[in-house]
C-alpha cells in the first residue's frame, strides 16, 4: 500500500424512520464493519424531525486512523467484483469538495441480509471517507486499485 496515502476518518451514517424496527436498522449499519468491531463499538443516535412532523432517527459511527483503514479495507473486499468496478468508474461523483472526500451509497436492506452492495438512491447507509494524501481523483483511483489488490 502507497504510504503516501492514508486513510484518516470512516463516518457511516443511516436513517431510521419511524415505521422501521429500530434494531434491524442499527443491524444493517453494524453489518458493514469488520466482525471484531461489531460488539465494542458504540452507535451514535440522533433523533431529527422529518418534513411532515414524522420523527426520524440517524444511527451512526465514527473511525479514525487504522480503524477507518480496516474498516474501509473490510468494506471494499466484501463488494463484488462488479461493485468495485461501479466504483473505480464513477469516482468522479463518488469525491467530496475535495479529492480526499470519498462518498459511498450501500444498500440498507441488503446490508441487514449481510450483503454489502453499491447503491444509489434513498434506503442507503451513507459513508465518508477521507484519505489524507489524495489531491486529484486520480489519486483516489490509485489508492482504492491499490486497496482492491490486498483483498
Amino acid at each position: 500500500m502507497d504510504k503516501t496515502f492514508r486513510v484518516r476518518h470512516f463516518k457511516a451514517s443511516v436513517f431510521a424512520h419511524a415505521t422501521e424496527d429500530q434494531s434491524r436498522v442499527k443491524s444493517s449499519l453494524l453489518n458493514i464493519l469488520p466482525l471484531s468491531m461489531r460488539k465494542s463499538l458504540s452507535i451514535g443516535e440522533e433523533v431529527v424531525m422529518g418534513h411532515h412532523g414524522n420523527e426520524i432517527r440517524i444511527y451512526g459511527v465514527e473511525l479514525h486512523s487504522d480503524l477507518a483503514y480496516e474498516t474501509l479495507k473490510y468494506l471494499i473486499c466484501s463488494l463484488s467484483e462488479s461493485d468495485k468496478n461501479i466504483l473505480l468508474i464513477s469516482l468522479d461523483s463518488r469525491v467530496g469538495d475535495t479529492s480526499s472526500h470519498l462518498h459511498i451509497r450501500l444498500g440498507k436492506q441488503e446490508a441487514y441480509m449481510g450483503r454489502i452492495t453499491i447503491r444509489d438512491g434513498n434506503d442507503v447507509i451513507k459513508i465518508l471517507v477521507t484519505v489524507e494524501g489524495c489531491r486529484t481523483v486520480e489519486d483516489l483511483k490509485k489508492f482504492l486499485t491499490e486497496l482492491i489488490k490486498t483483498c
